[in-house]
């Protein structure tokens, strides 16, 4: 199933924002992040009556996502800069490859805790052990191959079974080219 949902833009747009958090992460190659780590790219469409709620997606920790491309259009227009996604979590192959929306780009793989709030890839409780800056990509900061998303997500529950942090999602990303 694909969500859609809008995020706060991070990119070098952000000033001195962007230029320290990416020294701090070792990536001052980066051209953007696009993640679901809601302290880095915050979600910017939210409900607001309860005539949204038809919208939102039915699973835990999800009141941000919508089923409705549209619906998200339609909320973005207004808001701080920012970047429109669909989202596919924990994504079979065919989830991917067979995404349908030719105004879309696929930006990635994040690997973000259950309840959506940190990225394992990108925020300040990073696991380095278990994945290298440099496996991120320039375009988008996030990882580029599935495989390499779930193992990734599979080795941080084995050596860090306690973390609550290390219990994650891979999340497929697609980032929104059209028209807004």
């Amino acid at each position: 199933m694909y969500y859609y949902t809008a995020i706060e833009r991070f990119d070098p747009n952000n000033g001195e924002r962007w230029v320290g958090y990416t020294r701090w992460l070792g990536r001052t190659d980066l051209k953007r992040v696009v993640t679901l780590d809601n302290l880095l790219c915050p979600a910017v469409v939210h409900v607001q009556s309860g005539d949204d709620w038809e919208f939102v997606a039915k699973e835990e920790f999800m009141l941000d996502f919508f089923t409705d491309l549209g619906f998200v259009l339609r909320r973005v227009t207004g808001h701080r800069p920012s970047v429109v996604i669909a989202v596919a979590r924990e994504p079979s192959a065919a989830d991917v490859s067979g995404f349908p929306d030719s105004n879309f780009v696929f930006a990635g793989f994040d690997v973000v805790d259950t309840q959506c709030l940190t990225s394992a890839l990108l925020s300040s409780g990073r696991f380095p052990d278990v994945c290298d800056v440099s496996e991120l990509s320039e375009e988008s900061g996030l990882i580029l191959s599935r495989e390499r998303a779930f193992e990734i997500r599979d080795t941080l529950r084995r050596r860090h079974p306690d973390q609550e942090k290390a219990k994650c999602h891979v999340w497929a990303i697609w980032r929104f080219t059209g028209k807004v």
